[in-house]
């Protein structure tokens, strides 16, 4: 027994030394490199480059994740190795449970490689993963993972309402922070998937993304201009249009990172019959750099071709137009991310059942186990007159104990099911009234006085009260739940008394535990609740009628 003792203190001290651990100190180097990360990404890349050498697998697995980081915020190439870096972060992260915020930062940019590297499907796997991981008060990387999932969705031309609300939340988290910078992209990406569905809200949202912009960093308008231009070509208004395309062209040509601006113009002037003007926006106009813009070319081209009555030409070039066009949708049903969603959340549902089951079984386990400690220490010093009790208790706790070591090692193997749980606490309450109505007896005696702390305790604890209404109401048809719904005015220890007569306790022993000063009381109370709750017949009546019903 003592033994036993000897290796509970062992355990505690164990579990307080381990807990006190702090996060990893990281080289100064590298937080100095984070803490430049989003005003000056570059720098921040060229302070990671110049680190000669580090030490330790928490420095290196923190390099591997601000690299990875910093190449893709400084908009360079994304490569296997890339993948290679962050995957190592990410192990890293996943054995150091302290970690979390850099564990989410490691999922967010594990999938935004991926996305460069043309796997969309294992990207939303990543994103999600990352938010599911996120602290609730993690708002930048929120706002990330939220931004990131809105722009898959916007990529595949699908969901619209799925991106937008993403979208929203991202604005959310932002707004939080005052993060004015990403406000203006998500507000001016919203109004994008409004476009010609709903101008008047993809208008509203782009003007407040420049009217934000010009107040915070007027380059920042100029991208949500060009977006504005062909909102305004989509309504026929093309005087608005090849206006808002000439400011960009003479005042924020340099900071717009969209050549669209350049098609509209070219298209209002020839909707407007101005073939020379539309011919020299055309001649002015950036390489196509991606498939939109090399089918808005074609689309200019196409038309130029139209005023200009070579029919040849206008055919060839429209064709050319929506073959590329088809590639573009074509390319944006490869990846069904919405499915993907889905799946993720089916499953982190499942899991999140399965944790909590397991959870609840570990704490009950470890209840149990001290309950039995207790109980075994205090019998120690009184074996000489309770033999009898101290050798069914032992018998007791060692087919407990054999029953706790054999359901933890097949847990996951047999899939413990409800009721295997329900049984097993069943047998706990009866142990308890075994040992209250045997101590009853003898209530002189200093085991009795001790027991009956350890019930005053077992009464005082709230979520052991919480765990005992959770079975009744799975072993006796939701009594405590209806109860509360159909009596609210009842209190604590009203609750306390039906949970206790529900489950066959004693006058006796529901005085020992709700500290009656004797059983006779336990009536008197009982007669006190029935009128409380305005019954027509007992306590008992109302308590079958829940059962049997």
């Amino acid at each position: 027994m003592k033994r036993l003792y000897h290796i509970a203190v062992m355990a505690v001290l164990v579990t307080l030394v381990t807990g006190c651990g702090g996060v990893h100190r990281y080289d100064a180097r590298l937080v100095a490199a984070d803490s430049l990360m989003w005003t000056a990404p570059d720098s921040a890349l060229a302070t990671l480059t110049a680190i000669d050498s580090l030490t330790g697998e928490g420095n290196l697995a923190y390099r591997d994740l601000l690299v990875t980081q910093a190449r893709y915020k400084c908009y360079q190439d994304i490569t296997a190795s890339d993948d290679s870096a962050v995957t190592r972060a990410m192990d890293y992260y996943r054995a150091h449970s302290r970690e979390r915020e850099k564990l989410t930062r490691a999922y967010l940019y594990k999938g935004a490689v991926m996305e460069e590297l043309g796997h969309v499907d294992s990207a939303m796997y990543y994103y999600k993963t990352a938010e599911v991981n996120a602290d609730a008060k993690d708002y930048i990387n929120l706002g990330q993972i939220n931004a990131k999932i809105a722009d898959l969705y916007r990529k595949e031309y699908s969901q619209d309402s799925a991106a937008i609300l993403r979208f929203k939340r991202s604005i959310h988290y932002y707004t939080i922070l005052a993060d004015t910078s990403f406000i203006i992209y998500d507000l001016g990406a919203i109004g994008c998937i409004y476009g010609v569905t709903h101008p008047d809200s993809a208008k509203h949202y782009l003007e407040s993304a420049i009217r934000l912009a010009q107040q915070f960093k007027p380059s920042l308008q100029y991208s949500h201009k060009s977006t504005l231009a062909g909102l305004y070509y989509y309504q026929n208004n093309y005087v608005e249009a090849i206006n808002t395309s000439m400011d960009i062209l003479r005042n924020g040509k340099d900071d717009c990172s969209e050549a669209q601006f350049y098609y509209f113009a070219a298209l209002s002037y020839l909707n407007l019959g101005n073939l020379d003007s539309a011919k020299f926006i055309l001649n002015i106009t950036p390489q196509p750099v991606d498939a939109v813009d090399s089918m808005n070319y074609y689309n200019v081209l196409a038309e130029i071709a139209n005023l200009e009555n070579n029919h040849d030409i206008y055919k060839k070039y429209k064709e050319r137009s929506h073959e590329i066009t088809e590639q573009i949708l074509s390319n944006s049903k490869k990846g069904k991310i919405a499915v993907t969603e889905s799946e993720f959340e089916k499953v982190h549902s499942q899991n999140t059942l399965k944790q909590k089951h397991k959870s609840s079984f570990l704490w009950l386990a470890g209840l149990c186990f001290l309950i039995i400690m207790v109980l075994s220490f205090t019998f120690y010093h009184h074996k000489h007159r309770y033999d009898r009790i101290i050798k069914d208790i032992k018998q007791q706790s060692a087919n407990q104990l054999n029953d706790l070591t054999i359901l933890n090692d097949n847990i996951e193997k047999l899939k413990i099911q409800d009721n295997q749980l329900k049984d097993f606490i069943s047998s706990h309450l009866i142990l308890t009234s075994e040992l209250v109505e045997a101590c009853y007896h003898s209530p002189q005696s200093k085991l009795t006085e001790q027991v009956k702390k350890i019930v005053q305790f077992q009464h005082d604890n709230e979520q052991q009260w919480t765990q005992l209404y959770h079975y009744i109401d799975a072993e006796y048809n939701n009594l405590i739940s209806k109860t509360r719904d159909n009596y609210p005015q009842l209190n604590d220890k009203d609750l306390m008394l039906i949970a206790l007569t529900s489950i066959g306790f004693s006058y006796i022993q529901i005085a020992i535990i709700m500290g009656y000063s004797n059983a006779t009381s336990v009536s008197t109370i009982k007669q006190r609740l029935a009128k409380k709750m305005h019954l027509d017949g007992s306590l008992n009546d109302y308590i079958n009628s829940i059962i049997n019903s």
